[in-house]
């Protein structure tokens, strides 16, 4: 059997979840973790530092060196480059050799990819944006509020809608709910078009019943920050607070690799998350999966934590001999936050033929309080 090396691309959600699993599964194996960032945060706390519920964006964050206490080795660095077929990756501190590769890297955001959108938005995506937006919402007298996708495929399809309902019931609190307009624009033919029939419907009356205004199937070429205006395709539109989520694409180090496909992404097996080359795997946001219907599987931590269990699994059983393959069979779920303490939940099978089938069930204080012990349990694997 001999002793097997993984090396785990991306201290994200999918690269710590596919490590902590293999430290357990195939205890003799060397594991590492490589990642640029010193700590690891859940995403859902950004929605969180955005309303104020939480001031400081280091309260859900934990220190990536804690992986040493579990036996997990951590590289901080960057990485530069990878060889998928040597199965080596070279870093800003060295170059890193092993039997197995999971990249598990992420999107990487593309703010300047839309002229402008550096200079006008606050951006969703990032925890400093995140505190920026939570100062100007505190500041904010009354105007227009925009919310703007910017580009798809993007992370936790979810978030801009839940942006969305979040300031408003954070206005509707202040009082000057009266005094604002609301409006998410996206490119999107409807809201989290993927998940089929019943989450796009159900969020447009959503929108509408709290006067939040709906601009779909909206390109922005170019924001004009002086003006304050958003140029799209064929009309354009004015803010005085613009709330952005920037284009999104896969890491440099992984569209250098040779790994990409026409997509931009990783095309993977989608139930064994192999690549094309033996031995190397790709979860979570890095990944291109497309579904029977044609349309990707989308870009959320609750699919890297699927991913990154079954590839662990899966590795785990080649090196030990021990256990069987398994599969990964695309049920997914997400609480959709609303405002008012309370949260929408959607969950169903991604991989459902012809199409997936996903239901949603309406917002409740339960699916809530569901969502912040989901974050507490994550982050307490790393306490």
């Amino acid at each position: 059997m001999g002793t097997k090396t993984i090396l785990v691309l991306g201290g994200g959600l999918g690269g710590l979840m596919a490590g902590s699993h293999l430290r357990r599964l195939s205890p003799e194996s060397r594991v590492v973790v490589i990642e640029r960032k010193e700590t690891f945060s859940a995403c859902m706390s950004k929605l969180w530092v955005m309303t104020g519920e939480r001031r400081d964006p280091g309260e859900g964050e934990r220190e990536l060196s804690r992986l040493a206490d579990r036996g997990i080795e951590f590289v901080h660095g960057d990485i530069e480059a990878i060889d998928p077929a040597a199965k080596t990756v070279q870093t800003t501190v060295g170059t890193v050799e092993g039997d197995y590769i999971i990249v598990a890297l992420g999107s990487e955001r593309n703010p300047q990819a839309v002229p402008g959108f550096v200079e006008s938005a606050l951006n969703l995506y990032e925890g400093d944006g995140a505190l920026q937006i939570q100062r100007a919402l505190q500041e904010f007298s009354g105007g227009r509020i925009v919310i703007l996708v910017s580009r798809t495929p993007f992370s936790c399809p979810s978030a801009p809608y839940e942006a969305a309902f979040l300031i408003e019931s954070l206005l509707r609190e202040r009082g000057i709910r009266q005094r604002t307009e609301i409006a998410l624009y996206t490119p999107e033919d409807q809201p989290m078009l993927v998940a089929g029939p019943n989450v796009g419907p159900a969020l447009i009356k959503m929108l509408e019943e709290r006067g939040i205004e709906l601009h779909w199937e909206q390109i922005v070429m170019r924001i004009d920050p002086a003006a304050r205006r958003i140029l799209f395709e064929l009309e354009d539109a004015s803010f005085d607070l613009l709330v952005g989520v920037p284009p999104h694409r896969a890491p440099a180090a992984v569209r250098e690799s040779g790994l990409t496909d026409a997509s931009g992404w990783v095309p993977v097996d989608p139930t064994k998350l192999q690549t094309r080359h033996a031995g190397v795997f790709a979860i979570g946001d890095v990944t291109a999966i497309r579904l029977p219907n044609g349309m990707f599987l989308p870009k959320s931590g609750v699919f890297a934590d699927g991913h990154a269990r079954v590839v662990a699994e899966n590795i785990a059983a080649e090196i030990t001999g021990e256990g069987r393959a398994t599969q990964y069979t695309g049920h997914g779920f997400c609480h959709i936050e609303v405002g008012d303490g309370m949260a929408a939940y959607g969950s169903g099978n991604f991989y459902g033929i012809p199409a997936p089938r996903v239901t949603l069930e309406p917002p409740s204080q339960r699916f809530r309080k569901e969502k912040e012990e989901f974050e507490r349990t994550v982050l307490a694997l790393w306490d």
